[in-house]
C-alpha cells in the first residue's frame, strides 16, 4: 500500500510540474489560441506576431513548417522563438501506441458496416478493454455512448465479455440489437439512455444497471429453467427509501420463483457504495445518491465503464459514476469534442474539474473559451507532418476565403448574399491579400499548442481521479495519424 501511494504521489507531482509549465506558456501566447480561426481577419491575429519572429517564419521551406511542431529550429533564429518551440515540444503527450496493447483479429462478420478507421479504433480498443477487465476482474462492460454497437459486440464475440450499451439515440440502439448473432444476444443489452452529471440522472443510471443484471442473472439461470432471478424493487420510492432489510425481505418471500442459485446468492449481505463507507466512517448514515444499501451481491457484478469517442461533457458526468459507483471498478474512456462542453455564464463547470489545475490556471488568469477547447480538439501533429506544399496553399485559401466572407457579413452587418457581394469582395481581397503569408504562421503556431492544450484537458482529469483516491494513466491507444483522438483515461480501484 505505502508503495503504492508513493507511485501515485510521484505521478500527481510529475503532472502537477507539466500543467503548470503548460499553464504558463498558453497563459503568455493566448494570441494563438484565443480566437476563430473563421474570424482571421477580423481578429488579426497576425498584429501580435514578434517582428522577430516574422522574419523566420514567413521564410520557412515546406519541410521546416512541416517540421516546426516537432521541435526543429536553427542557431540564428530569435531566442524567444526557439524557447517558445523547444518547450512546447517538450510537453506534448506520448502519441505513440505502446507494444504491450495488442489490437485483436476482427472477423470479416463482425467488421461489417465498420470503415477502415472504426476497425483500427474497435481492434485496438477491445483488447485493452479486455486488459483492464482481466485486471480488475470485471465481468460486465457498460458501453457508454455504444452507438451501432460495434465495440460491443467484440468484446462480446471475441473475449465472451457481458456488455451493457447505453446510447442516447434510439435509432442506434435498435441499429445495434439488429447487429447481434443469436449466439451472442443474452450477453449484450441495448438500452436508450443519455448520461449526465446530475444526482438524478445517476439515481436513474442505478434503477437501469439493477435491471440489466437481473437479465443477466435470469440468462444465467438456463433458458429451460422457470427463475425470474433475484428479486429487488425497481420503484423509485424502494430506490430511495428501502433499506436492504426490506429488499431482502422481499426476496426471500419469492423464494419459489428463484432458483437454487440465484436463492443462494440473494441471502447474502448487502454491499455498500464508496460513498457509504465514508458516510458510515463519518457518522452520517448510509448514503443512497447512486447504489444505495438496497443493493445485494446477488443483483452486482464488477464492472468496466467504458466510451470510445465520449463529446464534451460526457466524460466528466461518467468520472462521477465511476467516482461513486462501487460495482463499477475501472474506467476506459476516449474523450472527443472538447469545445461542445456547456459552458456557464463565461466558465465551464467541467473543465478545469480539479482543484490543483483551477488555482494554477486562475493564478495565471488563463481562462477556457471556446476557441480554446476547440482547438485542443484539432487534428494532432501527425498529419501535419506530411503535407505537401499544394495541401498548405490550399488550406491557405480555405482559411482566406471563408475569413474574407465572414469580414463582409461583419462590416456590412448581413447574411451572405452571392449578387450583392461580388464586388465587394473582390475589393476586400486586394485589401488583405498581403495578410495571406500569415495563414500558415498562424495555423503552425497552433499545430505546436493544439497537444499542450489536450494535454492539459486530460491530466485535469488524471487529477480530479487522483484527488478522489483513484489510480489513473493515459494510454496512446490508436495511431492518431488514424484517428486524432487517441489517449484513453484509464482507471482501476484497488481491492
Amino acid at each position: 500500500m505505502f508503495l503504492f501511494l508513493l507511485e501515485v504521489m510521484n505521478e500527481k507531482d510529475k503532472i502537477s510540474s507539466t500543467n503548470k509549465i503548460i499553464v504558463e506558456l498558453l497563459a503568455n501566447f493566448k494570441w494563438i489560441h484565443n480566437f476563430q480561426v473563421t474570424k482571421f481577419f477580423i481578429d488579426k491575429p497576425w498584429n501580435h506576431i514578434p517582428e522577430e519572429w516574422k522574419n523566420v517564419l514567413t521564410r520557412l521551406t515546406t519541410e521546416e513548417l512541416n517540421s516546426l511542431p516537432f521541435g526543429y529550429s536553427k542557431e540564428d533564429w530569435p531566442e524567444s522563438l526557439k524557447k517558445f518551440i523547444t518547450t512546447a515540444s517538450e510537453m506534448v503527450l506520448p502519441r505513440k501506441i505502446s507494444e504491450e496493447n495488442k489490437s485483436c483479429c476482427l472477423d470479416p462478420q463482425i467488421k461489417r458496416g465498420m470503415n477502415p478507421k472504426k476497425q483500427h479504433e474497435v481492434s485496438h480498443m477491445s483488447a485493452l478493454i479486455n486488459d483492464i477487465s482481466v485486471r480488475t476482474g470485471c465481468d460486465v462492460v457498460i458501453d457508454v455512448g455504444s452507438g451501432l454497437g460495434y465495440l460491443g459486440h467484440v468484446l462480446t464475440s471475441v473475449y465472451g465479455l457481458k456488455v451493457i450499451g447505453l446510447e442516447s439515440k434510439q435509432s442506434h440502439t435498435t441499429g445495434a440489437d439488429k447487429r447481434l448473432f443469436s449466439d451472442t444476444d443474452d450477453k449484450i443489452i441495448n438500452v436508450t439512455f443519455e448520461m449526465e452529471d446530475t444526482p438524478e440522472n445517476r439515481l436513474e443510471f442505478k434503477s437501469l444497471m439493477k435491471s440489466c443484471f437481473q437479465k443477466f442473472r435470469k440468462s444465467e439461470c438456463g433458458k429451460d429453467m422457470d427463475c425470474d432471478g433475484p428479486k429487488v424493487s425497481l420503484s423509485d420510492s424502494n430506490l430511495v427509501n428501502h433499506s436492504a432489510t426490506n429488499i431482502l425481505t422481499q426476496q426471500k418471500n419469492t423464494e419459489s420463483e428463484q432458483c437454487d442459485a440465484c436463492l443462494a446468492e440473494s441471502n447474502q449481505a448487502p454491499i455498500q457504495t464508496d460513498s457509504d463507507r465514508k458516510s458510515n466512517e463519518q457518522g452520517d448514515g448510509p448514503n443512497t445518491t447512486l447504489t444505495g444499501n438496497d443493493v445485494t451481491k446477488s443483483d452486482v457484478y464488477r464492472c468496466l465503464l467504458i466510451g470510445l469517442h465520449c463529446c464534451g461533457d460526457l466524460t466528466p458526468a461518467m468520472l462521477r459514476v465511476y467516482s461513486e459507483a462501487d460495482f463499477v471498478r475501472g474506467l476506459c474512456c476516449v474523450s472527443c469534442c472538447y469545445h461542445t462542453m456547456v459552458s456557464q455564464e463565461g466558465t465551464y463547470p467541467h473543465f478545469p474539474m480539479s482543484k490543483e489545475l483551477d488555482t494554477v490556471m486562475s493564478k495565471n488568469r488563463l481562462t477556457p473559451s471556446a476557441p480554446f477547447l476547440r482547438l485542443g480538439a484539432q487534428e494532432t501533429r501527425a498529419r501535419w507532418k506530411t503535407k505537401s506544399e499544394e495541401s498548405h496553399q490550399s488550406h491557405v485559401k480555405a482559411v482566406a476565403y471563408r475569413s474574407l466572407l465572414e469580414l463582409y457579413a461583419h462590416q456590412e452587418n448581413v447574411e451572405f448574399r452571392k449578387d450583392s457581394m461580388r464586388t465587394k469582395l473582390k475589393a476586400l481581397y486586394a485589401e488583405y491579400h498581403v495578410y495571406f503569408q500569415y495563414v500558415e504562421v498562424i495555423t503552425v503556431l497552433q499545430v505546436i499548442v493544439q497537444p499542450l492544450i489536450e494535454r492539459l484537458i486530460i491530466q485535469d482529469r488524471v487529477l480530479w481521479l487522483l484527488e478522489n483516491g483513484h489510480d489513473s494513466d493515459m494510454i496512446p491507444v490508436f495511431d492518431d495519424f488514424i484517428s486524432p483522438r487517441n489517449i484513453a483515461l484509464c482507471s482501476n480501484k484497488l481491492p
